[in-house]
């Protein structure tokens, strides 16, 4: 049977490799995260602008 200062030492390592695993993704893998973001971002800008100039060449189309 495990005693107290057992369990409590077992509970303090998972807490040290919970925070470790913490700081990892606050400094890496949001920052990386964030970049994707960006690019998605800039894909649908380009994508939405494309679809507006179509849009308004459709348009001028049909009225003239």
């Amino acid at each position: 049977m495990t005693t107290q200062a057992e369990k409590l030492n077992k509970l303090d390592k998972e807490v040290a490799v919970i925070s470790e695993r913490i700081k990892l993704i606050e400094s890496n893998h949001l920052r990386h995260i964030e970049s994707d973001i960006l690019a998605i971002k800039r894909v649908l800008w380009s994508v939405g602008f494309l679809l507006l100039t179509q849009f308004i060449v459709i348009i001028k189309d049909l009225l003239i």
